[in-house]
C-alpha cells in the first residue's frame, strides 16, 4: 500500500505550524474543510493518547463526516503523530506523523500518512496544506 508523504514549505515559526493542527479556532480555518463543508465541531484532548473529532458538514447534501483518532506522539514545535479514521472516505485506522523543521525562512512540514491508499486522501492533504498556508498568512 502506498503512503502519503508530502513536503511542504511555509512563512511561519514553527510553533505556529504546530498550533494550527491543535488549536480548535484554527482548525475550524483549514483541517478538513472542502469547498463546500464547513467544521461545525472540534473537541480536542492534547495529551498522548488523548482523543480528537473533527466534525465536517457537507453542505451539498447535509451529510455529516467525522474525523477522529488518538494523539501518540507530542513534541511542540517539531512533531505531532496521531490515528485517523473517517469512515465515510476511507475503511479502518491510519497513522498520521507531522515533523516540523526550522528554515531560514520559516519552516518545512512533513508530512507521512500511512495504511490507506495514497489515491485516496493525497489530493486532499495537498489542498488542506494550501489552506493551512493562507490560515497561516492571515493569522
Amino acid at each position: 500500500m502506498d503512503n502519503v508523504n508530502l513536503s511542504y514549505n511555509f512563512l511561519a515559526p514553527p510553533e505556529n505550524v504546530f498550533d494550527a493542527w491543535v488549536n480548535e479556532e484554527l482548525i475550524h480555518k483549514w483541517l478538513f474543510v472542502g469547498p463546500t463543508s464547513e467544521i461545525i465541531n472540534v473537541k480536542i484532548d492534547l495529551k498522548v493518547h488523548g482523543k480528537f473529532s473533527i466534525l465536517e458538514l457537507e453542505k451539498s447534501n447535509n451529510e455529516y463526516i467525522d474525523h477522529y483518532g488518538e494523539y501518540l506522539e507530542i513534541s511542540k514545535p517539531g512533531k505531532l503523530v496521531f490515528t485517523l479514521c473517517v469512515p465515510k472516505h476511507f475503511r479502518g485506522e491510519t497513522r498520521v506523523a507531522i515533523e516540523i523543521s526550522k528554515k531560514n525562512t520559516g519552516c518545512e512540514l512533513k508530512l507521512l500518512q500511512t495504511g490507506v491508499p495514497k489515491e485516496v486522501t493525497e489530493e486532499s492533504w495537498k489542498k488542506m496544506l494550501e489552506q493551512l498556508k493562507l490560515t497561516l498568512e492571515n493569522w
